[in-house]
């Protein structure tokens, strides 16, 4: 089974969708990790051709609970947080063929197995016969503000007015790219989680899945 998780940066999507791959004992894929590790390793080899990243030895492992980036042997996730690798990879993903080719990097890697995945477009492009789809929002405000927290949580220098301007730019972005715009899936649920915690909406999801595995066995 798969269930995706998507929503735009500070719906909680990732608090979400890693304690749901806790509760059920599966796979946890972090897509919008894995376009950053593209994103930095692209920026700190240098690549005129970012292309070229999908030959680098980048890996990426979903765990439960974690989804674990390894570059060269050495395990790069606390690289790869900061708004300028952020901004890389949001440039990156409007690249034509980029996606294509990084979403078949991401079925080859989960197969048909169990997985939590969240991102961006997972339920839309990547995995678009998941079984479960849920997308996450929130107000641009309410998303900016877990952002900074999480920045200065993590000793990064951050000014809140600046993480909203970004976020309300990426959203904007997002949004109008010719190919791919961010949206829900027509069959996704909307859940806005701008007053809502972390442990109603993982609730929330445990639920819904429940209902759907009653109307498989009662099919």
């Amino acid at each position: 089974m798969k269930i995706t998780i998507d929503g735009p940066a500070g719906s909680g999507k990732s608090s979400v969708a890693k304690e749901v791959s806790k509760r059920l004992g599966i796979p946890y894929l972090n897509t919008g990790l894995a376009y950053r590790a593209f994103a930095y390793v692209s920026m700190k080899d240098g690549l005129q051709d970012v292309f070229e990243v999908f030959e680098r030895p980048i890996q990426i492992v979903p765990q439960v609970a974690q989804t674990q980036v390894v570059y060269e042997g050495e395990d790069i996730q606390d690289r790869l947080h900061s708004e300028e690798v952020g901004r890389r990879a949001s440039q990156i993903a409007t690249l034509p063929g980029f996606r294509e080719r990084i979403n078949r990097f991401f079925r080859e890697l989960l197969g048909e197995g169990e997985a939590v995945v969240e991102g961006r477009d997972a339920g839309t492009h990547i995995f678009p016969r998941a079984e479960l789809k849920i997308f996450l929002t929130a107000s641009a405000e309410e998303r900016a503000k877990r952002r900074w927290q999480q920045l200065k949580r993590e000793g990064l220098q951050a000014d809140y007015e600046e993480v909203l301007k970004a976020i309300l730019e990426r959203d904007h972005r997002d949004a109008n790219r010719p190919l791919y715009p961010f949206r829900p899936a027509e069959d996704a649920v909307l859940i806005d989680t701008t007053h809502m915690s972390i442990e109603q909406v993982v609730h929330k999801v445990l639920t819904l899945l429940e209902e759907i595995k009653g109307k498989s066995l009662k099919g």
